[in-house]
């Protein structure tokens, strides 16, 4: 599909064909060299969220080849990056997947925009960066760890493909949405990313804007692939928000939601900033995602017990309006005529956050 990676000779994927909202395109589970480089970097510079030590022996042998280069100059590096430009979770994957390797040394790749989507590496020196990345590289002949491990990655894959992608409803994106999708979706396992998951995209000068899934791996004590059906609400949350998050940049949107969304953040920041939720831009927009996964479980026959399980997983997260932005949402379900797409109901979303943050400042006016 891409060259994000970065071996010429080895690349592990399985193609799914889709109908409906993703037109015929092929959505590939694969793994992707890069993402196991920034990640395997990560961990061995103490990052938590790539420390999660739930791919068994996959981790054994990551840690036993790499921890002797727990004291290499890019390790220290990475370890700056998180500490002064708050370098971390998705940021990472955000790199990963805008890498390329090209005459011996690795670049970023050509896109649309120059700027990397994440903001945390608007004031990274690139060059300084992709060279200590490349010596890194070499020191640790990580390439030949990547090759050596092929096996585990394609068990992996089709564990993914087994187990999650057959359920998968690709047709509701579409019909939930009011849209056909512009963007081309992909699926990478990061075997080193344990129970964290991100949603990125990027955008080749020239091609389709590529959206991707990366999706974290964990095993049993047996060393089998942990993946179910439990894990689809996850996959349908990362695709959400490509339909999603752009709606905010549209015409008065942000402005219109500032307001509310500010008090919103305001009102959850400790659980909020927690998540690596620290702007409120993202609070509604995953806010939005994850009332939209319950939209689909409902349109798609989850039991009740599926639906009240995912909706107390977002409580617990603080995401505590969520039960009325489903209802909200179920209403623009329901009258499709007047709403033909997310797009022409975004007014009445901003209206359901500004009534929302009126009703929580009127119960704290007791408090006067």
């Amino acid at each position: 599909m891409k060259q994000v990676f970065i071996f010429k000779s080895f690349i592990i994927a399985i193609c799914f064909f889709i109908t409906g909202n993703l037109k015929a395109q092929a959505i590939e589970v694969e793994v992707n060299e890069n993402v196991e480089l920034m990640g395997i970097l990560s961990r061995m510079a103490g990052f938590p969220e790539y420390s999660m030590d739930l791919g068994g022996q996959y981790i054994t042998d990551m840690d036993s080849c790499f921890h002797k280069h727990r004291s290499h100059p890019t390790v220290s590096y990475m370890k700056d990056l998180r500490k002064e430009q708050g370098v971390s979770f998705d940021a990472v994957m955000d790199m990963a997947i805008r890498l390329q390797r090209k005459n011996d040394g690795f670049q970023l790749i050509e896109e649309e925009k120059d700027d990397l989507q994440d903001k945390r590496w608007d004031t990274v020196n690139k060059e300084e960066f992709l060279s200590l990345l490349e010596k890194f590289y070499q020191d640790t002949e990580f390439h030949t760890f990547f090759i050596d491990h092929a096996s585990l990655y394609q068990e992996g894959i089709k564990a993914y493909k087994e187990k999650v992608m057959n359920g998968f409803n690709q047709d509701w994106y579409s019909k939930f949405y009011g849209k056909e999708a512009q963007e081309r979706f992909g699926i990478i396992i990061g075997f080193c990313n344990g129970g964290g998951n991100y949603g990125i995209d990027r955008h080749r000068k020239g091609e389709i804007k590529e959206v991707y899934a990366v999706v974290g791996y964990y095993v049993n004590k047996e060393g089998i692939p942990q993946y179910n059906a439990d894990y689809l609400p996850t996959l349908i949350h990362e695709f959400n928000h490509s339909f999603i998050n752009y709606l905010l940049d549209m015409e008065d949107n942000r402005e219109a939601m500032k307001e509310a969304g500010e008090a919103l953040l305001a009102s959850s920041f400790w659980a909020m900033n927690k998540q690596a939720y620290s702007n409120w831009e993202t609070v509604v927009n995953e806010s939005l995602v994850r009332a939209a996964v319950i939209c689909y479980m409902l349109d798609n026959g989850y039991s009740k017990e599926d639906v009240r399980k995912e909706m107390n997983e977002q409580l617990q997260r603080n995401f505590r309006w969520i039960p009325g932005l489903v209802r909200t949402l179920r209403k623009y379900e329901q009258d499709r005529h007047l709403y033909p797409n997310l797009e022409s109901f975004y007014p009445q979303i901003i209206r359901f956050f500004h009534e929302y943050i009126a009703k929580v400042e009127k119960d704290l006016d007791i408090i006067s």
